[in-house]
């Protein structure tokens, strides 16, 4: 029984309809044990992010499960079956484990190599392990795909450079000061861009990370959450006094930052270095800010290029992670013939054991006046050669299985030369 994928995402779906996909974990508690209700459906897992919706179901009829899940993703979008399929990929067996491993490595994701999505496809099954719609083929495919990801991320470097702006700009930093830790950061505006480098700069080490707005509530609430302190936009040169480094993102059409103001500050500091990173449009600081003693200045144009070659950097990256995913796969489908094969083989095991018993039992009876040390020698030597006689079926059973020579037939026959049910 394959595994299958029925699903959307950005690139095949605009966000008009992925948002009528969207599960929250609330939703999962609910669908996931509903569609593992429905006929052909014997596993479901649902992972659910802003830029997919992906059903992840195991079925003994592919073909019939994925009517089923269409239908329930038509119903649940109140969109006509006919017109929800130009959106929706389906893929089975080695194409869907191929899937969830590029998935879960982040070269599925709209920034390629992201590892949030990595944490995002363990929570959605340990969700429905926990909920109990993922049994015995899902956990273990949950083992291997956590198990891929390691390996791809030790194996390549397809997470390690940056591909966002803000990103960036704290990896600029870095190559600057080297550690970040005991360092202080200013953030000038409060908006996405802000908050996003907030939380790589605090990631990555930063001590605190104060913060100037002209909202000055906005200021409190994001300089709270960073352990720094909020400033009125009037007090801007002055909180630029005891900071490391300034990252500015407001929205005004003329420079905060100038270079009449900022040179009496550095005085002030004693020209400690200070890096100041730019990711407005039009710009925040004066470009002769950059001609002052100890500064580094950078803006959007010197990040966008860190960017653009780091993307190119991940693009060669993923070729290779493409190539260990596909060994993974196949690996991991090489593993579940072997876990299949484990009944036949005990099951043979036992049969042998019961028959060597019974023979064994009416030797015993005939033997009755023979020393006990006889018995014991006699129940060693059955007991040996029937081990020894099974020893290389069996050992070629596992052998066709791992070189992925074992087909039904031979199964079939193996279990018949052996009266195996």
């Amino acid at each position: 029984m394959p595994v299958c994928i029925v699903g959307l995402n950005f690139k095949t779906a605009p966000v008009e309809v992925r948002e009528k996909l969207s599960f929250s974990m609330e939703d999962i508690d609910k669908e996931a044990p509903f569609l593992l209700s429905k006929p052909y459906i014997d596993e479901v897992v649902i992972l659910s992010t802003c830029n997919r919706s992906e059903i992840y179901f195991y079925s003994e009829s592919p073909e019939k499960g994925k009517v089923v899940i269409e239908q329930y993703l038509s119903e649940r979008a109140e969109i006509k079956q006919e017109e929800l399929a130009n959106y929706l990929y389906n893929f089975v067996e080695f194409e869907a484990i191929e899937h969830l491993f590029r998935v879960a490595s982040g070269l599925e994701s709209m920034v390629l190599g992201e590892p949030q999505i990595a944490g995002q496809v363990k929570d959605a099954f340990e969700k429905a392990i926990e909920i109990g719609t993922a049994k015995r083929v899902f956990v273990n495919l949950y083992r291997h795909t956590l198990q891929t990801v390691k390996i791809v991320r030790n194996e390549t470097e397809i997470s390690k450079n940056a591909v966002s702006v803000p990103f960036a700009a704290v990896e600029l930093a870095k190559k600057i000061f080297g550690k970040l830790k005991n360092k202080r950061a200013l953030l000038v505006g409060a908006g996405e861009m802000c908050e996003l480098a907030a939380l790589h700069l605090k990631e990555n080490g930063v001590d605190a990370i104060d913060v100037v707005n002209r909202t000055y509530e906005k200021a409190e609430t994001l300089a709270k959450r960073y352990e720094g302190n909020p400033y009125p936009f009037e007090k801007l040169y002055d909180a630029m006094e005891n900071v490391d480094i300034v990252l500015s993102s407001t929205g005004a059409k003329e420079p905060v930052i100038t270079y009449d103001k900022l040179k009496p500050i550095m005085k002030k500091r004693g020209y400690k270095s200070l890096i100041m990173i730019d990711i407005a449009v039009p710009r925040d600081i004066e470009p002769e800010v950059g001609d002052i003693s100890d500064i580094y200045l950078f803006d959007i144009d010197d990040l966008e290029k860190v960017v653009e070659a780091n993307k190119k950097k991940r693009e060669k990256e993923a070729i290779v992670a493409g190539e260990i995913i596909r060994e993974r796969v196949y690996e991991y489908l090489k593993w579940c013939k072997l876990q299949d094969l484990n009944p036949i083989i005990a099951s043979l095991r036992k049969q042998a054991e019961e028959i060597r018993r019974a023979e064994l039992e009416k030797s015993l009876k005939k033997l009755k006046d023979y020393p006990d040390e006889v018995k014991k020698e006699l129940d060693r030597v059955t007991y040996s050669i029937v081990n020894k006689m099974l020893h290389q079926p069996i050992t070629e059973f596992k052998k066709a299985a791992r070189e992925d020579n074992l087909e039904n037939k031979m199964i079939h026959f193996f279990k018949s030369l052996f009266n195996i049910d």
